[in-house]
């Protein structure tokens, strides 16, 4: 009896351990700075000391500088903790622009540091699914979008992300998230500009805690992003919130749409639409502006076409972004756009001037598993005189 007891109490005792060494929350931050963000990764780094959070939560750095920059230079592992900065390790000069990079890090992280939850941060120049996104320029490389390697990139992650935020400019796009949507739960980023202040760190971890569940920890960054760019009189600003579970049903209507109105796309009623609609993002064109928000565009149709079939597919694609991306914006912290019908995500819909940009970059969208929609076949009637 007194062996049974005993054996109870060292199982126990193993299980008490094992709780220990878990904690709630590891949050990684994958800065690829090597293109002339230096300062601004000092500046967020600085920015997540500022925060108040317990030993619950790990935040782990991993900031890829300049090898040319003064100190520091190349590449470095922290582990952040309120007022404090560790360094864990110096690897040296990486090729951040590298999908197995991406991998190693949050493979590394997620194993040195075990918790309950998982977030990833990807920090970086941003370009929507065009080129650029991570780039490295000691490499002369960046993780791509439309051959694979960002979804890949996190596909080969072991653990599952409950968050993955995106730190750089215009990449809360449908093509971005038809990439991904498999492997996390949620996607915060922005479809326009992100200043070079980033996402307000010390807010957002500040804030993790005092959340009941995932989604509302994923609606409050959402809402201190808002909020923070509306207090210092920065915007316009976007910031929304994808439920990557929701995100299907918006393909499928998408599908729909694109099935019934391809041959159609010439009209009227689509151009103007398209017209009316604020752009964003030129791809690296001659500032001719690639994308618009998806939302603005078939607001614009629902509301300008007398059709019963064009108003009720436009009406359930509406209830999809809306079922779709939870947070847009609030009420107190409007985004300073001119519409109240952006800030969701883009899409690409190029206007009648930039057709030669289409016609170019139109086998490379093929390649995006957004393009099961056929609307590459939409836009290229659009086209049509």
């Amino acid at each position: 009896m007194k062996n049974i007891i005993l054996l109870i109490f060292v199982v126990l005792a193993l299980m008490s351990c094992s709780r220990v060494d878990e904690s709630d929350w590891t949050i990684l931050i994958y800065m690829a700075a090597d293109n002339g963000l230096d300062q601004e990764a000092l500046d967020d780094i600085e920015d997540m000391m500022q925060a108040e959070f317990s030993d619950n939560i790990n935040v782990i750095v991993q900031v890829d500088f300049s090898e040319s920059n003064p100190q520091p230079e190349a590449t470095y592992r922290y582990q952040i903790y309120p007022g404090l900065q560790e360094q864990i390790s110096y690897l040296g000069e990486i090729d951040s622009g590298d999908q197995n990079e991406l991998t190693s890090f949050a493979n590394w992280g997620f194993n040195k540091f075990p918790s309950e939850k998982q977030a990833l941060v990807i920090w970086s120049h941003g370009n929507g699914w065009y080129e650029h996104f991570c780039q490295d320029i000691e490499s002369d490389d960046y993780i791509g979008i439309a051959n694979g390697e960002l979804r890949n990139g996190i596909k080969n992650i072991n653990e599952y992300l409950e968050i993955l935020i995106f730190d750089a400019c215009n990449m809360q796009t449908v093509e971005v998230a038809a990439e991904i949507t498999d492997y996390t739960d949620y996607i915060i980023a922005s479809e326009g500009g992100v200043n070079s202040a980033g996402f307000p760190y010390a807010e957002i971890f500040s804030k993790w805690e005092e959340q009941t569940n995932v989604e509302n920890i994923a609606l409050e960054i959402g809402f201190q992003y808002h909020k923070f760019y509306w207090d210092q009189g920065i915007y316009p600003f976007s910031c929304s919130l994808l439920k990557t579970s929701q995100f299907p049903q918006l393909l499928d209507k998408l599908t729909e749409f694109t099935s019934q109105w391809t041959i159609n796309a010439s009209e009227e009623i689509f151009i103007e639409s398209r017209q009316n609609c604020l752009e964003f993002n030129d791809g690296g064109y001659n500032n001719l502006d690639m994308d618009v928000d998806i939302k603005e565009f078939f607001t614009n149709v629902y509301d300008n076409t007398e059709i019963d079939s064009l108003k009720t597919i436009s009406e359930e694609i509406l209830i999809a972004i809306e079922s779709s991306y939870v947070f847009q914006k609030t009420d107190e912290y409007p985004t300073g756009y001119p519409s109240d019908d952006v800030g969701a995500a883009i899409i690409w819909f190029p206007d009648a001037e930039a057709q030669y940009y289409f016609d170019a970059r139109k086998e490379e969208y093929l390649q995006l598993q957004f393009s099961t929609t056929n609307w590459q076949n939409f836009l290229e009637n659009s086209f049509t005189n």
